[in-house]
């Protein structure tokens, strides 16, 4: 066994492999599988205990990214397999109940299950309950990733590296340039989480929606409780869950940056706290749950935004709001709106983006100091349109300055608006299938990243049927 040097020690090398990924989310599980499949030797480290991210721990959903409006399926490869595999298991609505694939309700717990199939049946090495920590550099390359885990500090050598951490960390490490937040500011949208609330009776609840709307609303502003006005104006939704007697509302929120572990310890015990003042007050007010209970909160606070990874491209909101195509040089498909949630965590009974549509009084220095820095963003104002989706370049996976690192996922290069539509699960799911493929690629021809041909990564993309 080989050893490596970091700055105070020697660290044994577990692994020597031809792709690492870091995390084992939405785009990481995509990018392992990826990369497998084109025959490379494949680990993937993940820093809890099973996989799916947000999707699984955060409770997170339901799956959107596929559709939008009318435009129907725009995604295809690992993406769609993934929605199959759940659909088996009766996990996700069947093909009748999908609604042109606007939003896809799923079961979490079934989805830790595919994913470690997904996973493993492609061939990948997995380690759970590890995670990055430092690099060891040879110049502008990266030899190896230094891990913790219950084993201790461990060393991991690969010939390609993806982050897909999310908050960009292997980058980070590497000193890739990065941005965070809105430009006028550094703000980062607020961070949140889904919940389970069981014992509800929903044809009552759904008879009495409109007084459900105005007790709830009412109660937001008079700051009774502390949840922000869903589009609907209700609590009543169910991402995540196929029960008729649960509900999984996302209607929480609290500012900071996740990359500080203070924010996050504070995020995870307001919003825990805030979860049971809503569903109490549910419980007292609102027909049809009198009986409910709090079934679930997830295992992890849901981070929208920290770094993004400056590359060789940028996604712009702008290229989101223009449904802008780039067919020369696309390797995945969004079509999310830019979905920004406060980044000062406020809320009320009236609208839920922060954008020129924002009702919260009184008027933060955004509306009266930065106003032309707002989207205009409510469903883009096109949501009918059949062509409602952009591209997503190549170079927003490429790094600047690393010769052997792709970023994938949440972390891609991006500004704010762009991230905010990019960052939902099934985009993420497509970044990392072209992840992947772009490092299995460079792998085989001998190429860096940068240097890859796009039409190849597109080629290959298309064979599994990625629409391009």
């Amino acid at each position: 066994m080989s050893t490596v040097r970091e700055p105070a020690r020697e660290l044994k090398v577990i692994e020597n492999v031809d792709v690492v990924v870091a995390g084992g989310g939405p785009a990481g599980i995509a990018a392992a599988a990826a990369s497998a499949r084109h025959g490379c030797k494949v680990l993937l480290l993940e820093r809890y205990g099973f996989l799916g991210g947000l999707a699984t721990g955060g409770l997170m959903g339901p799956l959107f990214g596929y559709g939008f409006g009318r435009t129907g399926l725009i995604l295809g490869g690992i993406p769609v397999e993934i929605v199959r595999r759940l659909q088996k298991m009766n996990a996700a609505p069947p093909e009748a109940e999908l609604g042109g694939w606007n939003s896809i309700r799923f079961d979490p717990e079934s989805l830790k299950h595919v994913s470690d199939a997904l996973v493993l049946e492609s061939g990948v090495k997995l380690l759970l309950h590890a995670w990055v920590v430092e690099v060891v550099r040879s110049g502008d390359a990266i030899d190896a990733v230094i891990i913790e885990s219950k084993s201790g500090r461990q060393a991991v050598k690969a010939k390609m590296f993806i982050d897909a951490t999310g908050d960009g960390d292997v980058a980070n490490f590497c000193g890739c340039k990065y941005t965070k937040g809105r430009a006028p500011d550094g703000r980062m949208q607020s961070m949140g989480t889904k919940f389970k609330i069981g014992g509800v009776d929903m044809k009552k609840a759904m008879a009495n929606l409109a007084e459900e709307k105005k007790r709830v609303n009412q109660a937001i502003d008079e700051k009774r409780i502390p949840a922000y006005h869903s589009f609907n104006g209700e609590i009543s939704e169910q991402g995540v869950t196929l029960r008729s007697n649960e509900i999984t509302p996302t209607v929480t929120r609290c500012p900071g940056d996740a990359t500080n572990v203070y924010d996050l310890t504070r995020a995870e015990v307001n919003i825990r706290r805030d979860t049971l003042a809503i569903v109490d007050f549910y419980r007292q007010n609102i027909p049809g749950y009198e009986n409910c209970y709090l079934m679930e909160t997830p295992a992890v606070v849901g981070v929208r935004e920290t770094r993004q990874i400056v590359g060789l491209d940028i996604l712009t909101g702008t290229d989101v709001l223009n449904n802008r195509k780039r067919p020369a040089d696309t390797i995945a498909r969004g079509c999310w709106f830019i979905d920004i949630h406060c980044p000062l965590g406020l809320y009320c009974g009236k609208s839920n983006l922060c954008d020129k549509n924002c009702q919260i009084k009184p008027d933060c220095h955004m509306k009266t100091k930065h106003r032309d820095q707002l989207y205009d963003t409510l469903y883009q104002n096109n949501y009918p349109c059949e062509d409602n989706w952009y591209d997503i370049p190549y170079g927003c996976l490429v790094p600047q300055s690393m010769d052997n690192l792709l970023v994938t996922g949440r972390c891609l290069s991006a500004d704010h608006g762009g991230m905010a539509s990019a960052r939902v699960i099934a985009t993420c799911f497509a970044l990392g299938e072209a992840a992947g493929t772009a490092a299995a690629l460079s792998l085989a021809d001998n190429k860096l990243p940068r240097d890859l041909p796009v039409a190849k990564v597109q080629e290959n993309l298309r064979q599994v049927g990625v629409p391009l």
